[in-house]
């Protein structure tokens, strides 16, 4: 369905930011909970899409406010474009009605482009990219998301951030805050993620730092202090547990602590990644992640946050 169509169709995009009911009227300001959040990508081996072979306890995009709600006590859910079973008006009113019925508020749609990459001059292929993420843009204000994520950069960081300041104007006359994310691209440079924050410089733009998108050669912990200070969403991704489910990959308390000393203030989205799909128990594997962002959150700056208002 083209852009024309999805706006003639649905007929609600504008004001629909107001319609998903804000966490912070189910919890206060100074609660972590109220800066966790979880991506879809968590529960791919559950999801027919992204796991042909899936059995038994299925997930949709339909169940996961009322699920991530009751199991994990979170009511901020990310969804990855690849759960998306389509973008026709009808199916996104349901998805609509499940994030108002569980009180959640959707933070960001992780927009994949496959096939297109928006920094790609060569056979209009950054324009394809663009205009695939203003889909995804036009879905996120349907759903009263704050944020949607667009991908890729591979090829040229002029042509890319020429595509994201188009995208990002799209995305301010939408409500809506456009990030940009290290996605093992030209981004998981951080010196490239800092001068595309820079060169755009919006209120509806920032960078989504994620924890594990880094190349080995990349010191992970210095480039998340660079890009800390223009992060508006966070990727709190892990990678492998051994069999006590103790993360081996990486020290994510540290990365929180790098991202809380850099002043971020916002959203941890909960996520796991590692090639194939383990064999983990994921639900586990939430309930380690929640327990250790909470152990390295700034609760002194939150309260004199609070304090001085």
């Amino acid at each position: 369905m083209n852009r024309r169509t999805f706006i003639q169709h649905s007929g609600m995009v504008a004001g629909t930011l107001m319609a998903a009911p804000s966490l912070l009227a189910h919890r206060s300001a100074t609660d972590p909970m109220s800066r966790m959040g979880i991506t879809t990508v968590v529960f791919r081996n559950r999801f027919v899409s992204t796991n042909p072979n899936a059995s038994g306890n299925l997930l949709t995009l339909e169940t996961i406010p009322e699920y991530y709600r009751d199991r994990f006590g979170i009511y901020q859910p990310e969804f990855w474009s690849e759960h998306f079973e389509s973008r026709r008006p009808a199916y996104l009113k349901d998805l609509k009605r499940a994030l108002e019925k569980s009180h959640s508020t959707l933070i960001n749609i992780q927009a994949d482009t496959p096939g297109k990459d928006m920094s790609d001059p060569e056979n209009n292929n950054s324009t394809l990219a663009v205009e695939e993420i203003k889909e995804w843009i036009e879905v996120g204000a349907f759903l009263g998301s704050k944020m949607v994520r667009g991908s890729f950069m591979k090829h040229s960081l002029e042509e890319g951030i020429k595509s994201t300041r188009q995208l990002v104007k799209y995305a301010a006359s939408k409500g809506i805050t456009l990030l940009s994310e290290n996605h093992f691209d030209l981004l998981s440079i951080p010196e490239n993620h800092v001068r595309v924050a820079r060169e755009v410089n919006s209120d509806h733009f920032g960078l989504l730092a994620d924890f594990g998108n880094y190349p080995e050669s990349t010191d992970q912990y210095e480039a998340l202090k660079m890009i800390a200070p223009f992060t508006r969403l966070v990727s709190a991704k892990t990678h492998a547990y051994n069999e006590n489910y103790e993360h081996t990959s990486f020290d994510f308390d540290r990365c929180v602590r790098i991202l809380e000393e850099g002043g971020f203030r916002g959203i941890y989205s909960l996520e796991q990644w590692e090639n194939g799909l383990p064999d983990y128990d994921f639900e586990k594997i939430v309930d380690w992640m929640i327990e250790h962002v909470k152990a390295n959150l700034d609760y002194t700056t939150i309260s004199n946050r609070e304090v001085s208002k």
